[in-house]
């Protein structure tokens, strides 16, 4: 099967977020299955272009998010002729802006396709009568499908649930060395419990809710927060810390590339989010033997059970936050019971080969449904002349 990946963003090789994280593991599982995969992006950062070992055959650089009309046009023109050059018979969109391009391809080429929708896109009233633009969706949680169908009128039967998954293989085997030297480039102390939030720092993430509830707990708590990942937050966030009184207790790292030594060196994962499509991040966790502590935001509680496999609390409740900060670095059964329960159900239930095979089946149907329209558009045809 030649696919065809659309990805709107910029493209920085993992670096950008869970969509491009998602989208990689996509490519490499659809291509160990033998399907060949032409990757159109925005700009690539240096040194992310993919290629044959990314499982990408073909990769193109489009300016997809350009306001020149002229721009747009030559934009489809250059992945019709893609379309042509590599036999594409279905497209596969991430993001809003790339969902419209693989309409046009359709309208005009009859190239089937999907789009999937990895979080809510903006709600305002011009953007939200696109969802029921799009012939078909994915959406990586049942609580966005949910949302899509009630808030944004799609018709059920144009969606479908198609869970994240995430490669264990990943967080196998991850030395303690590493874990140590991590801990130790940071000034953790032996005996500090490591608490970490990993993520672009926006105030959708809830950082600035994490940091007003490490405010509330004792100052002698023996843990050290370690906020991993950049963003235009991250400089109010530093200084909301300073004036929390928190400089001792949190630590910026920064963007950092090795996740699973990140995790290996983490007692304690935490995602205090407002807004969530299916993170990777708690599956990630999970498979690195962490227990999570989480907002119920988005599709957060499809993954984790309360008191089961994880710890949730209402988004932005954050005396609640604290507490359960404060039980889980006080507690290391509590912390073992739910690190042990989480791993399982990331093994049971949110594996890349899982969402791979979900995804590879529905493209089936999709060109299944195209073959089927086109039968009928040609009889229909003919019959009237």
């Amino acid at each position: 099967m030649n696919v065809l990946i659309l990805f709107s963003h910029r493209w920085r090789g993992g670096r950008a977020g869970g969509a491009e994280t998602h989208t990689i593991d996509l490519i490499k599982g659809l291509a160990a299955k033998g399907c060949s995969i032409v990757l159109v992006t925005g700009k690539a950062d240096d040194r992310c272009r993919p290629g044959l070992s990314d499982g990408v055959s073909a990769h193109f650089e489009l300016p997809f998010q350009t306001i020149n009309p002229l721009d747009k046009f030559k934009t489809y023109r250059r992945l019709a002729e893609i379309v042509a050059e590599h036999r594409i018979e279905i497209s596969h969109a991430h993001h809003q802006t790339a969902g419209y391009f693989a309409e046009l391809l359709w309208r005009r080429k009859h190239i089937p396709y999907v789009v999937t929708v990895h979080g809510p896109w903006h709600s305002t009233p011009f953007k939200k009568s696109h969802y029921k633009a799009f012939r078909r969706l994915i959406a990586v949680s049942d609580s966005l499908r949910q949302l899509l169908i009630t808030r944004f009128r799609v018709p059920p039967d144009h969606i479908r649930t198609i869970r994240n998954g995430v490669d264990p293989s990943r967080f196998e085997g991850i030395a303690r060395g590493e874990a140590a030297r991590f801990r130790s480039a940071f000034s953790v102390g032996a005996d500090e419990i490591v608490l970490s939030q990993v993520g672009r720092i926006a105030k959708a993430k809830g950082q600035f809710d994490l940091l007003n509830a490490l405010k509330l707990l004792a100052p002698d708590l023996p843990y050290r927060c370690l906020i991993v990942g950049e963003g235009k937050e991250l400089a109010k966030l530093e200084r909301l810390a300073e004036s929390l009184g928190l400089s001792r207790k949190v630590t910026f790292c920064g963007y950092q590339s090795n996740i699973p030594v990140v995790l290996a060196a983490t007692d304690v994962m935490l995602l205090p989010s407002h807004r969530e499509g299916l993170p990777l991040s708690i599956v990630e966790a999970m498979l690195s033997h962490v227990p999570v502590i989480a907002a119920s935001a988005g599709g957060i509680p499809e993954i984790i059970t309360h008191g089961k496999d994880g710890l949730l609390f209402q988004a932005g409740d954050i005396p609640t936050l604290a507490t359960l900060i404060g039980q889980m670095v006080c507690d290391a059964n509590l912390r073992q019971q739910l690190a042990q329960a989480g791993h399982r159900t990331a093994i049971e239930q949110f594996l890349v080969g899982r969402m791979v095979d979900e995804t590879e089946a529905y493209y089936r149907v999709i060109l299944e449904e195209s073959t089927t329209t086109a039968h009928f558009s040609a009889k229909h045809s003919r019959r009237k002349h």
